[in-house]
């Protein structure tokens, strides 16, 4: 049968792609927690504001927030296996091509597991999760609720926008996280559109300096990136939509350091008793047909929405 080890998932985790994803970097912060529930009042020391899971698909809604004392993250998990052939042709192997083996199945899950990551990271943005999530034969929702984060309904355009009136928004967006308490440094996230009317703008003006690097623009001492990030999610009769951290015509705000981290709690698994941000172990099937193969992790990006606000513009 095919073997899983430690050391294979460490392999294939160093060997994955660096992160580019614009929301999955904000959380610069990581941490493992060996719990599968979070308290409250860690939470609020963190983050300032607290998260209220809503159960998909059962109808039930939490007690209001105040009395709520632990939060409760679902997991991913992923069922595959390993065919009788394929346990052959591992057996058969010399070390490396056993590694060979186990990492292409590796990569691939790991790889959904960080794509899923990131859609959660995503969602945690813009204030609330509402994502699918497997319950015996159905697809639920799985959804977590951060607050509220601010808006701003902009009449105009993007193509009335001037430079003066970009930096007006852009000091417009900055007094609203200011006005939350939240200092430091802030960064800009833009719709494609929208991006496309700043380095255009920026193209064709003398009086702020300019630099650029891949996806992102740095005008007028405001750094502005490109929102790179999309996600397939699908409803509770199927069907897919493909989803944006942003919406066309929308400019974003957020802190710097708002206290936002992504958690790895500690898995539902009687074994692997650890916090880890990816696990995976195979077991021989009872009918001796082939090796069944499980993946693992348990995300939980933790975020300050006062930290975070957005702008509208209306076309």
């Amino acid at each position: 049968m095919v073997i899983v080890k430690a050391e294979d998932i460490v392999r294939v985790i160093g060997a994955l792609p660096a992160e580019t994803s614009n929301a999955r970097g904000y959380f610069k912060r990581t941490v493992n927690k060996n719990t599968t529930q979070l308290a409250v009042a860690d939470i609020k020391s963190t983050v300032g504001n607290i998260p209220v899971i809503k159960r998909g698909g059962s109808g039930f809604r939490p007690v209001m927030k105040a009395d709520v004392e632990y939060i409760v993250p679902q997991p991913i998990e992923i069922d595959d296996s390993f065919s009788p052939i394929e346990d052959d042709a591992f057996e058969r192997a010399t070390g490396l091509g056993k590694q060979q083996i186990v990492d292409e199945r590796l990569s691939r899950w790991a790889k959904v597991v960080r794509e899923t990551t990131r859609a959660l990271c995503c969602q945690a943005h813009r204030g609330s999760i509402d994502y699918m999530m497997q319950a015996g034969s159905k697809l639920v929702r799985y959804q977590v609720d951060y607050g509220n984060v601010a808006g701003i309904e902009e009449d105009s355009q993007i193509s009335a926008l001037t430079v003066g009136s970009l930096v007006e928004h852009l000091e417009e967006l900055s007094e609203k996280i200011s006005n939350n308490g939240i200092g430091g440094d802030y960064e800009f996230i833009a719709a494609s559109d929208v991006y496309r009317k700043v380095v255009e703008l920026s193209a064709n003006q003398t009086k702020f300096n300019v630099a650029t690097g891949k996806g992102f623009i740095d005008f007028g001492g405001f750094r502005i990136m490109r929102d790179n990030d999309s996600y397939t999610d699908t409803d509770e009769g199927g069907k897919e939509t493909v989803k944006r951290l942003l919406e066309p015509h929308e400019l974003m705000i957020r802190a710097s350091d708002a206290g936002q981290e992504l958690d790895f709690l500690r898995l539902d698994d009687s074994v692997q008793r650890q916090a880890v941000p990816l696990y995976s172990f195979t077991v021989e099937r009872p009918d001796h047909r082939g090796t069944d193969l499980y993946v693992k992790s348990k995300p939980f990006p933790l975020i300050n929405t006062k930290g975070i606000a957005v702008l509208k513009f209306a076309g």
